[in-house]
């Protein structure tokens, strides 16, 4: 008989207590934010609003830090113990050190306990990653045992569009992500870049709208939502956004609501990782593909 699967995950995946609780996922391991000589737990212990206040007050961006082996030792052995098998699924790996670690944890778990561990590199974050989580859970609660829950998730991978939208490129500049110069040119211009991530973890930004936040988010969610007619499969789809700007958020669930082929919404406020590069008013919609 197969031992119990647990599947984990990290706070890169924007899965917030009702989403872990709604598709029984097991467990979330934080990373962790310094702000100042301070460090806290993403989402347990800091949420993007506290670091946009935090960058008014000292213009500075936050620091953000991976899971540490040690971290993932903690996190993984109370599953462990009770004879559990685990399938993790990881934030993307050209971002972070995070799914390399959690290697390190897992090999001396599964050794001290005899129990099998599968970390999946999902080459993304935010939205793509908890649709990987979820599925991950899903297979689970069908009878799939570890292995094989964690070969179909990286076969999904291909599958799952990543594009988001920036709130401006303060926060990638002053991060290092891009120059201050490039950074004035596109707040003097309006421009807007969308990023997307590919199915090997590399980021790239193929279009940049232009105009007034809400000009450009509904520029974004007209190429998303072409996307999604031509190639989703509309049993779920994953938004997110990076502040509480409500004006926004209805604008997202209005867009959505007049589309209507998605049969579930899956709605979360963003990482406090993805927060720091991006800033506020980020957002994004993702879905995996038909097959």
């Amino acid at each position: 008989m197969s031992n119990k699967v647990i599947i984990t995950t990290d706070t890169g995946s924007d899965l917030r207590p009702e989403n872990l609780k709604k598709f029984h996922i097991d467990g979330m391991i934080p990373f962790h934010i310094t702000l100042g000589d301070k460090s806290y737990k993403d989402f347990y212990e800091c949420q993007p609003n506290d670091l946009f206040k935090y960058f008014e007050e000292h213009g500075q961006v936050p620091k953000t830090a991976a899971c540490s082996p040690h971290d993932f030792l903690e996190f993984f052995e109370p599953f462990a113990k009770d004879g559990c098998d685990i399938v993790h699924i990881a934030m993307n790996s050209v971002f972070s050190s995070s799914y390399a670690n959690s290697l390190i944890a897992a090999r001396e778990i599964s050794e001290k306990y005899g129990v099998s561990i599968y970390s999946v590199d999902t080459y993304t974050l935010t939205g793509a990653q908890a649709l990987m989580a979820i599925r991950a859970a899903e297979l689970r609660d069908g009878g799939m045992d570890a292995k094989e829950i964690s070969e179909s998730i990286k076969a999904m991978i291909p599958h799952v569009r990543t594009n988001f939208l920036l709130g401006g490129m303060n926060y990638a500049a002053k991060g290092g992500r891009c120059s201050m110069l490039v950074a004035f040119g596109a707040n003097l211009l309006k421009l807007y870049p969308m990023m997307h991530i590919d199915e090997k973890g590399i980021i790239t930004s193929p279009k940049k709208f232009r105009g007034s936040v809400k000009s450009v988010q509904d520029q974004y969610m007209d190429y998303v939502l072409d996307l999604a007619e031509k190639y989703a499969d509309h049993r779920r789809v994953m938004i997110g956004y990076t502040s509480d700007n409500k004006e926004l958020i209805a604008n997202m669930h209005r867009r959505l609501k007049e589309y209507g082929k998605f049969e579930e919404i899956v709605e979360s406020v963003s990482n406090c990782t993805t927060a720091t590069h991006g800033g506020p008013n980020t957002i994004y919609m993702i879905f995996e593909d038909r097959q």
